[in-house]
């Protein structure tokens, strides 16, 4: 349901892009990171789809639309995904040692 969930999230975020709509950049390139997140295959690859989506959206509303509330909501919404990343295991290791 993960990479569903994740190929959806990233049709959405790119159409969004090509169609120069708001709420699709943001629903998808706010939510494919935490579905990358929930498929736990590492840590780098959390941190990078994180990166890449917020680069993404904060070129997207800040120089593209200059959607000020958006984009601060977008950021909030990073922080969150940030938050998950570090809150998530990822390996049977790591939950040997808790």
């Amino acid at each position: 349901m993960n990479i569903f969930l994740l190929i959806l999230f990233l049709i959405l975020g790119i159409s969004g892009l090509f169609y120069n709509v708001d709420t699709g950049v943001f629903i998808g390139f706010g939510l494919m990171p935490w579905q990358v997140i929930r498929l736990r295959i590492s840590k780098k690859i959390n941190i990078i789809a994180i990166l890449i989506s917020t680069i993404i959206g904060f070129i997207y509303f800040s120089f593209i639309n200059r959607n000020w509330v958006f984009l601060a909501l977008f950021l909030f919404i990073m922080l969150y995904n940030y938050w998950g990343h570090k809150h998530t295991r990822t390996d049977q290791n790591e939950m040997e040692e808790i």
